[in-house]
């Protein structure tokens, strides 16, 4: 039979390391977003007043805040084509989605459900991808961004497209 001898050093060694281990990983853990009210932002701003539909253009609605006035936004802007009203390409929409976009960069939202801070970020995706008119919002950002441009101003303006160049950026967290 052989002996293996441990030496009290090499015990305390182990359980040093291992402890430091666990430690760091509930720290890792504890570490997400914090809800402080300078911070956060809350839902109803988010979604945006489902009945504030405004007249942007003669014949042309769309609702005014949140995510609701986002899928309104690109979905003008992806068929601007057919709204002969908007005469500067649509960078007046996306100027003013980028901005409002803009307003949710570093904030935070308060999840009741789960008691968890998450970013407003996070949400305003999530949400954008419920709605009954919208896919994903970066999807979409990009078709309307493929879409080619023209000289005959019912095609998104170069404007335009740098507006949501910068939307782009804003959702990824550049």
């Amino acid at each position: 039979m052989s002996k293996y001898i441990i030496k009290e050093s090499h015990i305390k060694r182990v359980l040093r390391k291992m402890i430091k281990e666990e430690t760091e990983g509930e720290i890792e853990e504890k570490q997400g977003p914090r809800c402080v009210p300078e911070n956060v932002i809350p839902l109803d701003e988010i979604v945006g007043n489902a009945d504030g539909i405004i007249d942007y253009a003669p014949g042309v609605n769309k609702r005014k805040l949140g995510v609701n006035s986002m899928v309104d936004s690109l979905g003008i802007l992806n068929n601007l084509r057919l709204f002969k009203d908007i005469k500067d390409g649509g960078a007046h929409l996306a100027y003013n989605m980028m901005h409002h976009l803009n307003k949710f960069r570093n904030k935070n939202y308060y999840d009741e459900t789960s008691g968890k801070c998450n970013r407003a970020m996070d949400k305003i995706i999530e949400l954008y991808k419920e709605n009954e008119h919208g896919t994903e919002l970066v999807k979409d950002i990009e078709k309307v961004l493929a879409l080619q441009t023209k000289d005959d101003e019912r095609t998104p303006s170069p404007r335009t497209k740098e507006y949501l160049k910068r939307c782009l950026e804003l959702v990824k967290g550049k």
